[in-house]
């Protein structure tokens, strides 16, 4: 059977894939626009600083739009609307102390853990935007300061105009399969050395898809990738990629790792990756990732956990 044939669907149930808030908002650069936001009785505010949100223990600490005082040093960024409310985050410079009202300050990779869907995607977006934010504050033309326009999500040179948008770094994230259905995973140097997961990498300037499917595959694993099918997409602002999935079929099965992000490999046949992961003997990416989704997908249902 042709590839296209088997996995020619998208990914189902893939997290975040499907959008959940609108933005209209955002396209009018209005600079008294996210003020009148802040009034209605129906925005909600997230704080966020240093990388984590405010949490309570039963979900995301949001505070009514016109009770919130924002500190000094402080910048609101407008998230999106959703079942009638308007959702802002602010970008604080320092974490409060949040021994008087019990908060807890989560950071974006538990969240994922512990969070419903809606919050987890609605922090997602707050951690994407405030990553843009904090790392473009100069003009990259001129040197010059920028201002936020847009609710945030546009700044423009103060000296020229110049306007700078949200930035996303491209990644391809494939499950390849060769002639026996078998997959290849890997184990990356950043983890332990029993986290096996999909092969991935950033798509370079002038780069298909495809052509970085094949490239990638090739540099860390010496393998030859034919046929490939695209599956689809995930953000993942950790820091600010854009996971592209794809499902491959390898014309070669010798396996060469590159020996500095691939440190292992091997061939999984159903059996094999399922008695592994319940003895305990390999772990793989678990949770809400593409990474998951696409190994899922090949085994066919959920994958087993370790016995206890």
């Amino acid at each position: 059977m042709e590839l296209a044939e088997k996995y020619h669907l998208p990914l189902t149930e893939l997290n975040f894939a499907q959008a959940r808030f609108t933005r209209q908002l955002i396209e009018q650069d209005d600079p008294t626009q996210l003020q009148r936001v802040m009034e209605r009785s129906t925005t909600l505010v997230l704080r966020f600083a240093h990388g984590r949100a405010a949490y309570h223990g039963s979900g995301l600490q949001l505070e009514a739009g016109p009770d919130y005082v924002l500190p000094d040093g402080g910048e609101l960024i407008y998230l999106g609307q959703r079942e009638g409310h308007d959702y802002v985050v602010a970008m604080l410079p320092e974490t409060p102390d949040g021994s008087a009202t019990q908060t807890q300050w989560l950071d974006l990779r538990s969240a994922f853990t512990v969070l419903n869907d809606e919050q987890q995607h609605l922090l997602l977006i707050a951690q994407a935007i405030i990553n843009w934010r904090q790392h473009y504050r100069f003009c990259p033309q001129c040197g010059s300061a920028v201002r936020p326009t847009t609710g945030g999500w546009v700044l423009k040179c103060v000296a020229h105009e110049h306007e700078l948008f949200p930035r996303t770094d491209p990644a391809v994230i494939v499950a390849i399969l060769d002639e026996q259905d078998r997959i290849l995973l890997g184990a990356n140097s950043r983890w332990t050395n029993r986290v096996y997961s999909v092969l991935a990498g950033f798509v370079e300037a002038g780069e298909s898809l495809e052509s970085a499917v094949r490239r990638e595959v090739f540099e860390e694993s010496g393998v030859r990738i034919g046929e490939c099918v695209y599956r689809g997409s995930q953000p993942w602002p950790l820091p600010r990629s854009l996971m592209l999935g794809y499902t491959a079929r390898a014309l070669s099965t010798e396996l060469v790792p590159d020996g500095l992000e691939i440190l292992d490999l091997r061939w999984f046949t159903r059996e094999e990756l399922a008695s592994e992961l319940r003895a305990g003997t390999l772990q793989i990416p678990r949770g809400v990732s593409i990474s998951y989704a696409l190994i899922r997908d090949w085994f066919g249902q959920d994958l087993p956990e370790a016995a206890n």
